[in-house]
């Protein structure tokens, strides 16, 4: 028994498969690609008479003239190539041979270094002409025949009838040439549209502020979706944008086919990543090194320094666009240093298989798959659509010099994301089909943004951006015949993994850290976060008990003087006249003083707007921390009730756990006077030891329990500031630490403290709790260095010291490693680790802790061995 097919499977093919007009006129000039052509010229005629000969090598042929008239056609479109042609054999093979492998024997035959990509092997492509036209002539001649092979396919005839065999002509050609040229043909009942891929548009003349000046005229363009789908061809990213020359026009109108390259340049952000192959020794490939970085432009500091102060405060506290570049040019480095990250596949991976809990996916598989696909890279640009914010980039970039002032970008990007938006997917240099179009989020951006953290993460509809992976031949990363996925396999999912990892990297915690640094150097800077004091609202309240008094005076004055103009108001005698003379005399000094008394009652007000408008800003602030106190306090009494609720059980089983080991005794006699050995051994045993380890484990707790009792905060207890020896307090915790202190082989030095402080019950636990217990774990992380590296050596033993420098001042260093540089200015930010699987959330609470009743911890500059800052000091008020 054989298969056999229904003619209907060329409609299932082309038409109902290829889901757009613009796919299906992408699919066919990638086969003038294929062709090599240098040149494609795609004409939408509405009559034949219309066709431009200077767009065409050969001179259309008459019997297809004649064919063409007589079909009475309604609307043609012509895609003509100066590729290498068909031959007639080629033709039948290539063109009519439903899933033809010609293509893909072209692929297998190249050699190595040749850098021509066949971008079809599926033998389907043709199919599309479908979507168009209900009839295309083909028209085709290969260099050295001096012959043209024409066919004419009706596609109903062919699906209808499985013997039907299309007209075929052949002509002679004066010259020896090669050309492709295809005429999709409308019908009454199955026109084509031409407003579908093109419109009429007014062109306005624009100024470098982004204001409309007089209009250029109207010109065709090519609508976005076409637009979007001719990008199949080539990537807009690359140095040469496109390796085929495009020309459309209508009625021999051309039409712009652009891609507007320096919007790209005012874009805010721009993540980026690429590959590094990592060899063994014998020069084989083994792992992937992925560098990332993170580069943001002056004008995102402009746009963080706006949303600080709010647009009351930001009309007076702006800078101009040279002075947020300068600030960018300040600070550059700790971008740089803050921004970039570089990881290995596999230990990213092993990460990945852990959070996810997915020990089935094979590592070393995984790998190789990458390998395969190696070098990546990729570039995202981030826009804001917001007209203000996108008209403040434009000013900034101009006057920056990222873009040339004549170019001619609307401030009004909208339009540009529109059509662009999305992280599209390359081979090498050309589209894999339409993955990351604006309806097409392969990558899940806007999945992702109900995971948290969402505004910081990526919006699909706000960026424009390339993956492009290493896959000449096809032989890894296919997408569907409907061109709108990828096929599932191994390589597909492993870049699927890989591409979320390095996202998830970029944004949220790229984004946030850039948020959370240019907010840490703004508030560095003299005169650019404006803050309210207590003199300064003390000195506006007196100065209006000032204008006050003066006001009340001059209220009195004019009363008087009012009085004695009424009591002479007749005028009816030389004394009256005199008497309101004098008045008016000394109304003089009183109207000045009244008028400097509005002035001062005018800058007094304006003075006092700005303070409470510094106020607002602040209350936000304040909100912010507020909210993430609440959030700690939730867990903490979540870890109250937890710890509560395990020492009672250990109080409640105490006594009985004392005895457990004689309740095993019995058993375990029981067991072997029966000869049960196997189930003492097998069974009793391990629940015997299991049961010691937890009574040990729980004993534990409770010492936990008795250091944590400390620290809480009962009903009936005072929650004033008590008088707290710091000294005796750092031995509590010491005794903490013991066992690990002994285990890492560190000694703690207090002896230089001897400061009482006013804290909350059991704050510096607190505080020198996290302390301390970050001091071991980087010190562990130095002795593990130490073992591969002489550097980290040391001859002496570790040492934490905690030293009071006043009554006020206490000073805390260890010999670990110190602050790695990346994060001396971010240490004391929610979120913020230097640890693997670190929660971030330590010094975050220690620096909040301390600042609820007047104190202060910060990094000094000093430096350790290592070049590196170590030294915290926490100060009192």
């Amino acid at each position: 028994m054989k298969f056999t097919f229904n003619p209907r499977i060329l409609r299932h093919l082309g038409y109902e498969l290829i889901t757009s007009d613009e796919i299906a006129i992408t699919e066919l000039i990638k086969n003038s690609y294929d062709a090599r052509a240098e040149n494609v010229y795609v004409q939408f005629l509405s009559t034949i008479e219309n066709f431009d000969e200077n767009k065409s090598k050969v001179k259309i042929p008459e019997f297809i003239y004649d064919s063409v008239k007589k079909l009475n056609s309604s609307g043609i479109i012509v895609i003509e190539d100066d590729g290498k042609g068909m031959t007639y054999d080629v033709l039948k093979k290539g063109f009519f041979e439903v899933g033809s492998t010609l293509k893909k024997n072209e692929k297998n035959d190249l050699e190595e270094n040749d850098n021509n990509i066949i971008l079809g092997d599926k033998g389907i492509g043709r199919l599309a002409a479908q979507r168009i036209a209900p009839i295309i002539i083909v028209e085709s001649a290969a260099k050295g025949t001096h012959t043209t092979n024409i066919v004419e396919v009706e596609w109903d005839k062919f699906i209808n009838n499985i013997n039907f065999e299309a007209p075929e002509w052949t002509g002679d050609l004066t010259e020896d040439i090669a050309y492709t040229r295809l005429w999709l043909i409308g019908t009454d009942d199955n026109s084509i549209d031409f407003n579908r891929f093109s419109e009429l548009k007014e062109d306005f003349e624009v100024d470098l502020f982004g204001n409309m000046g007089p209009s250029l005229g109207t010109r065709l363009i090519i609508k976005s979706e076409l637009q979007t789908a001719l990008g199949f061809l080539y990537s807009p990213f690359e140095t040469n944008k496109s390796l085929i020359n495009i020309d459309i026009s209508v009625n021999g109108v051309p039409i712009r086919l652009d891609f507007n390259y320096q919007a790209l340049n005012v874009a805010e952000s721009i993540h980026s990543f690429k590959s590094t192959l990592i060899f063994d020794e014998s020069g084989k490939p083994i792992d992937i090194k992925f560098d990332l970085r993170f580069d943001i432009r002056p004008w995102f500091i402009e746009r963080i320094h706006h949303r600080e102060l709010g647009n009351v405060l930001y009309q007076d506290w702006k800078r101009s666009s040279l002075d947020y570049y300068k600030l960018y040019q300040k600070y550059k480095d700790e971008y740089e240093l803050n921004l970039s990250e570089s990881f290995l596949l596999s230990t990213e991976l092993n990460k990945w298989k852990k959070k996810n809990g997915n020990k089935n996916i094979d590592s070393q598989l995984f790998i190789e798959s990458i390998l395969k696909l190696a070098p990546l890279e990729g570039k995202i640009y981030s826009f804001k659509r917001d007209i203000s914010l996108m008209n403040m980039a434009r000013r900034s970039a101009i006057e920056n010099g990222y873009i040339d002032p004549s170019t001619k970008i609307n401030y009004d990007i909208r339009p540009f994301l529109a059509s662009n938006n999305g992280i599209k997917l390359y081979r090498n240099s050309f589209r894999i089909a339409t993955i990351g179009n604006k309806d097409n989020d392969w990558l899940e951006l806007q999945q992702k943004r109900t995971s948290g953290q969402q505004f910081y993460r990526f919006e699909l509809g706000n960026v424009v951006g390339y993956i492009k992976i290493n896959d000449k031949k096809q032989e890894y990363i296919y997408e569907t015949s409907s061109r709108e996925h990828l096929t599932d396999n191994i390589y597909a999912e492993s870049l699927r993994i890989t591409l979320n990892e390095i996202l998830e990297i970029f944004s949220p915690n790229f984004s946030k850290l850039a948020v959370e640094l240019t907010k840490r150097f703004l508030s560095l800077e003299p005169n650019w976060i404006p803050e309210n004091t207590e003199e300064e609202i003390q000195h506006e309240v007196d100065k209006a008990k000032e204008i006050f008094e003066a006001a009340k005076r001059n209220m009195a004055a004019i009363q008087v003087a009012i009085t004695a103009i009424k009591d002479n108001i007749d005028l009816d005698s030389e004394e009256k006249i005199a008497s309101v003379k004098k008045v008016f005399k000394t109304l003089e000094p009183v109207a000045l003083n009244f008028e400097q008394n509005i002035e001062d009652t005018t800058r007094s007000l304006k003075s006092a707007n700005m303070l409470l408008e510094v106020a607002k800003q602040e209350q936000v602030r304040i909100k912010t921390e507020a909210y993430n106190s609440y959030k700690l306090m939730a867990n903490g009494l979540v870890t109250e009730i937890i710890t509560h609720e395990l020492h009672s059980l250990l109080n409640n089983s105490e006594e009985e756990g004392k005895r457990y080991d004689e309740h095993f005794q019995i058993i375990e006699k029981y067991f072997l006077e029966n000869e049960l050995y196997d189930i003492n051994r097998i069974h009793v045993q391990p629940v015997k030891k299991k049961f010691e380890h937890l009574f040990n484990k729980m004993g534990d707790l409770a010492q936990f329990y008795s250091f944590l009792d400390k620290t809480f905060i009962k009903s009936e207890g005072n929650r004033a500031l008590l008088p707290t020896d710091v000294k005796s307090e750092l031995e509590i915790i010491i005794e903490r630490f013991k066992f690990r202190l002994e285990r890492h082989r560190i000694n703690i030095d207090v002896s230089s403290v001897d400061i009482v402080w006013e804290v909350p019950k059991g704050a510096l636990l607190h505080v020198f709790y996290n302390l301390i217990d970050n001091s071991i774990y980087w010190i562990k992380q130095r002795q593990k260095l130490s073992k591969s590296n002489k550097k980290y050596e040391r001859s002496q033993s570790d040492s934490i010291v905690i030293r009071s420098t006043s009554s006020n001042t206490l000073q805390f260093y260890d010999t670990g490693t110190g602050v790695l540089d990346k994060y001396q200015h971010i240490l004391f930010n929610e979120l913020v680790s230097g640890k693997q699987d670190g929660r971030g959330m330590g010094l975050y609470i220690v620096r909040q802790f301390l600042k609820s009743f007047g104190g202060n911890i910060e990094l000094l500059p000093l430096k350790n061995e290592y070049d590196h800052r170590y030294i915290f000091e926490i100060n009192l008020k």
